[in-house]
C-alpha cells in the first residue's frame, strides 16, 4: 500500500503542558510516615493530550454518576483527523461533537504563573475565551456540540467561585454549545468534572458576580506539600 501524501499523514503539533498531580502520603512496614508528589505525565502532542482529557473527562463523570446508576450522555470520544470539530461522540440521540479548551490565562510560561488569582477576573478570561470559540460555529443546522473546559496547571484549577460566576454569565448568553463542562485532574486516572452550562437557575440563585470582585484565590503548589506526625496532647 502506498504512503499516504504529506498533505494527509496526520501532524502531530506539540502541546505545552502545566503540572498537575496528587501529593500521596505513605507509610511503610515500620511505620514511617512518607510524602511525595506524584507528577502527572502529560502525553507530548495536541491530539493526545486532548484525548487524555477527554477520555478522563467522561470516565470521572461516569465514576460519579456510578453511585445513582446513571450514566454520562457522552461516550467513545473518536478523533476527527480532518474536520474541524476535535472529537465526535456518542449520545442518547445520536453522535455529537466535542470541542476541547484549556483554561490557562498564560503570559509566560506555567511556571511564572502566579498561584493567586481573582476569580471574577479568571471567569471573565474564561468566558471570553468560549464565546470566541462559540462564534466560529453555527447555532443551528449541525450536529450537537459539545464544550470541555480542561486544566493543565495547579495555578488555573477553577475555584467554585469561578464556577459560579461562569455559570451564571453563560446562563445569561448564548453560544453554540449543547452544554459546557470544566475538567481538572486530581491522577492520571481521574479528576473533578463540573457542568458549567446549562444548569437549573437555582443553582446560582441569589448569587451576584459583582459581591465577589475583589475576591482572591490561592492554589496551593503540591509539589511543595509536607507531611509530619501531630502528637495528641
Amino acid at each position: 500500500m502506498p504512503n499516504p501524501s504529506p498533505s494527509r499523514r496526520p501532524i502531530h503539533i506539540a502541546k505545552p503542558t502545566g503540572t498537575a498531580g496528587p501529593f500521596k502520603a505513605s507509610f511503610d512496614l515500620r511505620g514511617a510516615l512518607s510524602g511525595s508528589f506524584d507528577k502527572i505525565a502529560f502525553p507530548k502532542s495536541k491530539d493526545e493530550v486532548e484525548q487524555f482529557f477527554a477520555s478522563r473527562f467522561i470516565e470521572s463523570m461516569n465514576m460519579h454518576l456510578a453511585a445513582s446508576n446513571e450514566q454520562f450522555i457522552l461516550a467513545a470520544p473518536v478523533r476527527n483527523v480532518e474536520n474541524d470539530f476535535d472529537f465526535t461522540v456518542t449520545t442518547p440521540s445520536g453522535s455529537a461533537y466535542l470541542e476541547l479548551l484549556e483554561a490557562a490565562p498564560l503570559t509566560g510560561k506555567y511556571e511564572s504563573a502566579p498561584a493567586s488569582y481573582k476569580p471574577y477576573d479568571y471567569a471573565k478570561f474564561i468566558l471570553g475565551e468560549i464565546l470566541r470559540k462559540s462564534v466560529k460555529y453555527p447555532k443551528t443546522g449541525v450536529r450537537d456540540i459539545f464544550l470541555l473546559l480542561y486544566v493543565t496547571h495547579w495555578t488555573f484549577v477553577l475555584s467554585e467561585t469561578t464556577v459560579a460566576c461562569l455559570r451564571y454569565w453563560l446562563l445569561q448568553q448564548p453560544t453554540a454549545f449543547r452544554a459546557t463542562f470544566c475538567f481538572s485532574l486530581l491522577s492520571a486516572e481521574e479528576g473533578t468534572p463540573q457542568w458549567l452550562s446549562p444548569v437549573p437557575s437555582e443553582l446560582i440563585q441569589g448569587f451576584d458576580p459583582e459581591a465577589v470582585r475583589e475576591n482572591v484565590c490561592h492554589n496551593l503548589d503540591p509539589r511543595k506539600f509536607e507531611v509530619s506526625y501531630v502528637q495528641n496532647p
